[in-house]
């Protein structure tokens, strides 16, 4: 697995709210996690989040029929009403222009660490639960993201009904270390690579650039919408 974690300046909003940390002898990590549910107007923070949680399990407390907190399940009666099967999560895709917003849809029966694998997130995750009838609304980032090669591996949930099978992304250990808002370095245990920065930029609505990583000649081409960093543009210059 690999996971791109990148922290704002302490400035910002979204990085003093952020109470993620990392169990360095559990090699896991307790996630802040915000929940947004668009067609109750709702949205929910919650705080240590494990990272081997599925989000079946993070959604019960929300909208299970029966095994959700009875307040919060009365503010999400619209989702409650559904099957887990008309839902779908949604991550922003980041690093992408503002007028070509795009999503990752993530997989109900795998781990928030699973779900994460091969993604990049700032600060926290942001997660959009959609009922069925407003998936268009949530446009799918295409398959020319650049990413670590993931095998495939298969689980179950008895709780969903499934349409078709899905390719499951093998679990590689990722471990990372948030030792101030503004890490610079790179935190590499073994076959891992997790890259940590900040960037001082205003104003604060500003999405915060990534340096990516140098690709071979043998990469695909970069994706409609998404925006280039100024060294891949000169490396493209000097070739």
């Amino acid at each position: 697995m690999n996971i791109t974690l990148r922290f704002l300046p302490v400035t910002f909003t979204k990085s003093k709210e952020n109470s993620t940390f990392f169990i360095q002898k559990e090699k896991r990590f307790l996630w802040h996690l915000k929940l947004i549910f668009p067609q109750s107007n709702t949205e929910f923070s919650k705080r240590s989040v494990s990272d081997d949680q599925s989000l079946i399990q993070i959604l019960t407390a929300y909208i299970h029929p029966t095994e959700s907190d009875p307040v919060t399940r009365q503010k999400l009666k619209m989702y409650v009403n559904y099957p887990f099967n008309h839902l779908k999560v949604f991550l922003k895709a980041e690093g992408r222009k503002a007028n070509s917003v795009r999503y990752h849809e993530l997989d109900l029966e795998k781990s928030l660490r699973e779900n994460l694998s091969c993604k990049t997130v700032i600060e926290y995750p942001v997660l959009h639960v959609v009922l069925r009838d407003y998936w268009k609304d949530f446009p799918l980032k295409g398959a020319a993201e650049p990413a670590p090669a993931c095998t495939s591996s298969a689980t179950r949930n008895v709780w969903m009904d499934q349409e078709g099978e899905k390719e499951e992304v093998e679990e590689k250990e990722v471990v990372a270390a948030k030792d101030s808002p503004h890490i610079q370095e790179s935190y590499r245990p073994e076959g891992t690579n997790i890259c940590t920065r900040a960037r001082e930029m205003t104003p604060e609505t500003e999405a915060p650039q990534e340096k990516r990583a140098k690709r071979g000649a043998e990469d695909g081409e970069q994706e409609e919408g998404e925006i280039m960093d100024s060294s891949d543009e000169e490396d493209r210059n000097e070739s």
